[in-house]
């Protein structure tokens, strides 16, 4: 299993939410083509939206890649996507994993992440996700 992390605006990462699928680099196949199923995925979104969003600059899904290989995509004629199943997490601030992503690569937007360095992220989200669920009530006494 090997860690991948895309550069996507949150808004275009939830379109492939819903539609089961991520896309690289505006839909090049080179870097989908690269990922095997049941490989980490790891969503950092700089803004909201693109173009011209509100800066975010957080990793915004994780999830897991589905798809066999790399298809043609319906989104941006002559593109290419990749099923994967993700899920939306509460954003982890870039400047709370900085010592884990390579910040000097985000600007090629695919990139393949350590093991050691994706698992430490991963694990940010399931503290966060932790942290907003209410505790569990205590048994009462009979």
């Amino acid at each position: 299993m090997r860690y991948w992390l895309l550069v996507v605006s949150r808004d275009h990462a939830r379109r492939g939410v819903a539609g089961g699928f991520v896309m690289a680099n505006h839909g090049k196949r080179a870097p989908l083509a690269r990922m095997t199923a049941g490989d980490r995925i790891l969503i950092y979104s700089p803004t909201t939206a693109y173009p011209g969003g509100d800066p975010l600059r957080a990793v915004t899904f994780i999830g897991t890649v589905t798809g066999e290989q790399p298809e043609p995509s319906d989104v941006i004629p002559g593109g290419f996507r990749r099923a994967a199943e993700l899920r939306e997490i509460d954003p982890i601030p870039l400047a709370d994993i900085r010592d884990h992503i390579p910040t000097a690569r985000l600007r090629f937007g695919f990139l393949e992440l350590d093991p050691v360095d994706a698992e430490a992220v991963l694990g940010r989200a399931v503290t966060a996700r932790q942290a907003r669920q209410p505790p569990l009530p205590s048994p009462g006494r009979h």
